[in-house]
């Protein structure tokens, strides 16, 4: 089973058309599991030569997806060069986590050193989150209520909806914005006493395609995820002019036939959009709504 996880036409607030470049070329090869390796592999080692934040994205991408370990192992190395201080963050935070993730879960041994090298030299970029005592009742300054997933497909398996809300906890979890309140949901008082600003972000699967084409089966799936305003559990969502958006995204899997292989394959598919979408669209809104 294998995933793609280059996300297709992910839009936040308004459409532009971006000229084709090599990087851009480069990106699109490297994250294409069609193409041969050794397209795969020129254009990893091309990216590593790169500080554009998008062959950091590429890259980070290729480490957490690419089948051929060769090619991960490239994407560890190039990301150890690429990544800096002024690499945007949320393009860093994309690299670090896939590093990490590689250097405790990938199957080659080599890339896992690999990985965990590249960690080591670049550990004083990651960002440390703010950690509360355990008896601390502080309110969060930035509250983010993740909502449940919407699955306007009818197609989603069993569980991946939380799965998908899990994913973006996750990311709005590195910026230090609280997804959680003490005692629950707040209402539009507790916001107010704690001088917080309170927003939304919500996932619906919108459409999910499965076609069988002889030994294979074809996953395509569409997700958007929008932000919002929020003003607690009485006063609800707000969609405000500047201050509300949707990001969508794209992605395609290719599995076996069974049915075990397909449901996986929607989960990867999936999972591919979301992680992209909310690394490249929904934090960097969040945090330029809150000013961060």
């Amino acid at each position: 089973m294998s995933r793609v996880l280059a996300v297709i036409a992910a839009c936040l607030l308004c459409a532009r058309v971006a000229h084709a470049d090599t990087v851009e070329t480069n990106v699109r090869q490297l994250a294409n599991q069609a193409r041969a390796d050794k397209v795969r592999l020129a254009s990893a080692l091309a990216l590593a030569k790169s500080r554009d934040p998008r062959a950091v994205i590429g890259l980070a991408d290729a480490l957490t997806s690419d089948g051929e370990a060769t090619i991960r192992r490239v994407a560890a190395l190039g990301l150890e060069q690429n990544v800096d201080a002024r690499t945007p963050e949320d393009a860093r935070a994309l690299a670090l986590d896939a590093l990490e993730k590689a250097a405790q879960n990938d199957d080659d041994a080599k890339v896992r050193s690999t990985a965990s090298a590249a960690l080591r030299s670049l550990d004083g970029l990651r960002k440390r989150k703010r950690t509360a005592s355990a008896n601390s009742t502080a309110k969060p300054s930035v509250f983010v209520n993740i909502d449940s997933t919407i699955d306007q497909s009818k197609k989603l398996p069993s569980g991946a909806g939380d799965k998908i809300a899990k994913i973006v906890r996750a990311a709005v979890d590195t910026t230090g914005y609280a997804t959680s309140w003490p005692g629950g949901l707040p209402t539009q008082k507790d916001l107010a006493k704690g001088n917080a600003q309170g927003y939304i972000v919500a996932s619906t699967v919108k459409k999910i395609d499965i076609t069988k084409s002889g030994p294979q089966t074809q996953i395509a799936c569409t997700l958007s995820i929008r932000v919002s305003p929020w003003e607690g559990t009485d006063g609800g969502e707000k969609w405000e002019a500047n201050r509300a958006a949707s990001a969508s995204g794209s992605a395609k899997a290719t599995t076996g036939n069974d049915s075990r292989s397909i449901q996986g394959g929607v989960r990867d598919c999936l999972e591919a959009v979301t992680e992209n979408v909310t690394a490249r669209q929904v934090v960097p809104f969040l945090k330029r709504l809150s000013g961060s």
